[in-house]
């Protein structure tokens, strides 16, 4: 049922194709945007308005760490890409020698965006909305199936949430560590101070 559907939905795409609409998707499937672009967008983000983490940390690790998981997975499924497995669909740019479930730039688009959605929630429907376009390029493109570009977005995710939780608790527990450092080295002074009035006080007085 699922392939069916997969199949049906590359030949309509394929069979959808005018070119204008072809160069915009080849130009959200290149390499920078899923990557440079948005991680870009998240630099900026924290130039204007910054946060503990930063997002364009937590989006450079969400992307890497998918990225590493979507190529296990591609090497461990196996699954042939559409025009490997149907000579009759005709890619628009180069075929990649990986295998097509899951998309490696869904997931690694929705990694670094999500990521940084989640530090800048104001960002969450343009990031969004930029990573779902590069996911659907992948279709129409005649490299992925639907349901590989669902499966990227959904690993990609789940990884900015990982990564988004992992550096949100090191940054509050570098703070708390920094605070307690603060108020220990303000308290020296104080206690020493107290110790100095004290040994005045007990001195008996001159005659």
């Amino acid at each position: 049922m699922i392939a069916r559907c997969d199949r049906a939905i590359v030949e309509a795409f394929q069979d959808a194709r005018w070119p204008p609409v072809d160069w915009c998707f080849e130009l959200l499937s290149a390499w920078w945007v899923k990557s440079l672009l948005i991680i870009g967008i998240a630099l900026l983000a924290d130039l204007l308005r910054p946060r503990l983490p930063p997002a364009a940390l937590v989006a450079t690790v969400a992307y890497f760490a998918a990225a590493g998981i979507a190529e296990g997975l591609k090497a461990a499924i196996g699954r042939p890409r559409p025009p490997v497995a149907d000579p009759s669909i005709h890619p628009l740019v180069a075929l990649p020698g990986s295998g097509s479930m899951p998309s490696g730039h869904a997931a690694t688009a929705f990694a670094a965006a999500l990521a940084a959605a989640l530090v800048h929630p104001r960002l969450r429907f343009p990031l969004l909305a930029l990573a779902g376009l590069v996911a659907i390029s992948r279709v129409w493109l005649g490299v992925h199936y639907l349901s590989d570009v669902l499966a990227g977005a959904a690993l990609g995710s789940a990884v900015a949430v990982a990564a988004w939780l992992t550096l949100r608790a090191v940054a509050r527990a570098s703070r708390a560590r920094a605070r307690s450092g603060a108020s220990a080295t303000s308290a020296r002074p104080r206690r020493a101070g107290a110790g100095r009035e004290e040994q005045h006080a007990r001195q008996p007085p001159r005659a």
